[in-house]
């Protein structure tokens, strides 16, 4: 994806245990056809476990999640929005991709209204393998496909007409790739990619 305002944001967005028991009162009358208190007994229930790679993903989802939300926040003011502003949800290619945006969106005094919807998240795949020090590095990766709703997401010119296409379609099907260089730091999964699905629809 170019490293513009066109291409990193408008290329995206338009592609877009019971116990029981029981005791006898000693103190009170007793009958012989009384029947014995019955023992105490513990009843346990397995906690089900998280896998790695089902633990990555929810992680991995959050920040996913929160990007998509810094597509309108650090777009609204920009007045005050600051280069650093997807530094928190994005590295990488998609980083470089947002600082850019950022930078270019002050310059041309454009401007961000309205949300970009998430009509489905589905994980396409997860890779757990960690050798970050060897080169190239394998980093361990969540890629999710996305069903994006844009029609809400507008995006106007200093003159305050929009600057959206007016072919754009609605829904826009793209893979997510989610990398984490500081695993098992689960605060560390960052958006790093994203590329449309070419023929997708959704």
């Amino acid at each position: 994806m170019k490293a513009t305002w066109t291409g990193a944001v408008l290329g995206a967005v338009l592609l877009a245990g019971c116990t029981a028991g029981g005791a006898t009162d000693p103190t009170g009358p007793t009958s012989p056809s009384a029947s014995p208190a019955p023992p105490s007994s513990t009843t346990t229930t397995a906690t089900p476990t998280t896998s790695p790679q089902d633990a990555a993903t929810a992680s991995a989802e959050e920040v996913l999640r929160a990007y998509y939300r810094a597509q309108t926040t650090c777009f609204e003011d920009l007045a005050t929005a600051p280069l650093t502003c997807f530094d928190p949800v994005a590295i990488g290619t998609e980083l470089t991709n947002m600082r850019n945006a950022i930078a270019s969106a002050k310059q041309m005094e454009t401007k961000i209204s309205g949300e970009i919807g998430l009509i489905s998240v589905k994980r396409k795949s997860v890779d757990l393998t960690n050798k970050v020090n060897q080169s190239p590095p394998i980093v361990p990766t969540v890629v999710f496909t996305v069903c994006t709703d844009v029609t809400a997401y507008n995006i106007v010119d200093k003159a305050g007409k929009s600057i959206v296409p007016p072919g754009r379609q609605p829904h826009v099907l793209v893979d997510v790739s989610v990398y984490n260089y500081k695993l098992p730091d689960s605060t560390q999964w960052r958006v790093g990619y994203v590329v449309p699905v070419k023929g997708g629809t959704c």
